[in-house]
């Protein structure tokens, strides 16, 4: 049986059973395949393709880890905010967004990045940088998302970091993963997929999570938020300043960040990219700080334009 926990802020979390050495998910069935956290093997070839390059990293490197989870109440990855319809701008959020075509909602995201260095612009304070992958949150008050998070803080000649994996179904607040380690410059795939039913309705949701320079991975299901079901109306790739103590918090310099293999699948089965979207820059005091480029339809690149340190 995999393991139930429910964590201090009410959600409801299924832990996967670790999946035994040798496990195949390309053979499996797929009883096993639920037991042991990976999705159904989809029939669209396109489809297909893509879970055989993403899970085909666990058969041939990975090492599963059953996660702790460690829930920080004082930081929040929120909406985009504002939310005005034609701006690409936005206080909190850079990067790229594609809305599902009307009748049909997302079901799953996926992208896979590196882990950036960050800087401090200024002493004495903390800056922040979350890159993550989600669905909603442009244009509805939930969001489903899951990444990394990146904070500095530098006195003098000393400089603190804190990098860690984080999900989040807000408006509950951040979950960080304690025992699975991330570094400056790791390779990680994410794919977040909505279950019971699958897009706008939903509440519940599983992530898949691999450290791929480490070959470690986690994957775990949870509840939303009480009175929360997805909307499945918009998923994004994106680096955001979050919320930090009921504040918003300032953007660290993390040099730049690519996601790749920006992918979302909708209910009807339509594969919509990343980049085919919009593009959104993060704003503070009326100047760019981030900016968001569609590089190639499954390319969206996070630039940071902010103060140098």
């Amino acid at each position: 049986m995999n393991h139930i926990t429910t964590l201090k802020n009410g959600m409801k979390i299924i832990i996967s059973k670790s999946p035994p050495h040798g496990f195949d998910p390309f053979t499996a069935s797929p009883e096993d395949l639920q037991k042991f956290g990976f999705p159904l093997r989809p029939t669209d070839p396109h489809q297909l393709a893509r879970y055989q390059r993403v899970f085909g990293l666990l058969k041939d490197k990975g090492h599963f880890i059953a996660p702790t989870f460690q829930v920080n109440e004082e930081k929040f990855h929120g909406p985009r905010s504002p939310r005005t319809a034609g701006s690409e701008t936005s206080t909190n959020w850079s990067g790229g967004v594609v809305f599902a075509p009307a009748g049909d909602s997302f079901t799953w995201v996926e992208g896979d990045w590196v882990v950036p260095n960050v800087s401090a612009p200024t002493q004495g304070k903390w800056y922040y940088s979350s890159s993550w992958i989600g669905i909603d949150g442009d244009g509805s008050p939930d969001v489903c998302q899951a990444g990394v998070e990146c904070e500095v803080y530098q006195s003098g000649s000393a400089i603190s970091r804190n990098i860690y994996p984080w999900w989040e179904w807000f408006p509950n607040s951040e979950v960080q993963i304690t025992n699975l380690p991330i570094s400056v410059g790791d390779m990680v795939t994410m794919l977040i997929c909505s279950t019971s039913p699958g897009g706008a309705g939903s509440t519940t949701a599983t992530v898949f999570f691999s450290n791929r320079t480490s070959g470690a991975s986690t994957s775990f299901s949870f509840s939303a938020p009480t009175g929360t079901k997805l909307g499945g109306n918009s998923a994004e790739w994106i680096v955001e300043a979050p919320t930090v103590g009921g504040s918003q918090s300032a953007i660290s310099d993390y040099g730049e960040v690519f996601f790749s293999v920006c992918e979302a699948n909708t209910q009807k089965g339509i594969t919509v990219n990343g980049g085919s979207g919009d593009s959104i820059s993060m704003t503070s005091g009326g100047s760019v700080v981030s900016q968001g480029n569609l590089i190639t339809p499954t390319i969206v690149q996070c630039l940071y334009a902010g103060e140098i340190p």
